[in-house]
């Protein structure tokens, strides 16, 4: 009897959806993950600009733009890549300069082009310090204000310097999706 009542009770949680996980951390720096790809960025892995002691970031080190590249870090078809179970996307990323920088985000989905019907670009202002962003994921239009953004397989996402005549540097200390609808 007890065994019926546990298989119930798995079976409800997975069709209702209270299994849904509420968080996932899209990389894990205190495990050494990082940006698996890059140009004209170096990418590594510090103790400065943390949450808490023994933590590790991401430090990026974005270069001004040259004349052939701009300056972007990106994770190719990343193992975490269903994300059509999340709400908003939460990352804590420090600047450590006294001016604001201009980063951007991308998100490209299911589909492996890189059309306007398949891209969501987010442009980022970082204050001097800590930065706690939070960006509403699902339901987003992509960039040709058409299509919506297929989350169930993420083909890539990244960061790019959009202080484009000087290199930026900021360390990204936390970076997951959450489900925040109750």
């Amino acid at each position: 009897m007890i065994r019926k009542l546990i298989v119930l009770a798995a079976v409800l949680t997975l069709f209702c959806g209270f299994g849904a996980a509420k968080k996932l951390t899209l990389l894990s720096f205190n495990k050494g993950e990082m940006a698996d790809d890059n140009s004209n960025a170096q990418v590594s892995l510090s103790e400065e600009n943390v949450e808490k002691a023994g933590d590790f970031s991401m430090k990026v080190e974005f270069g001004a733009k040259t004349a052939t590249s701009g300056s972007y870090i990106a994770v190719f078809k990343p193992k975490k890549g269903a994300w059509n179970a999340y709400t908003n996307a939460k990352m804590i990323i420090y600047n450590p300069s006294d001016k604001e920088v201009k980063i951007g985000w991308m998100i490209k989905g299911a589909k492996n082009t890189n059309t306007p019907e398949n891209r969501k670009d987010w442009p980022l202002t970082l204050k001097p310090g800590k930065n706690d962003i939070d960006i509403k994921i699902s339901g987003v239009t992509c960039n040709d204000e058409k299509s919506i953004l297929d989350l169930s397989s993420i083909f890539i996402y990244g960061f790019w310097n959009l202080t484009m005549d000087q290199p930026v540097t900021v360390y990204f200390s936390k970076l997951y999706l959450e489900n925040s609808e109750k």
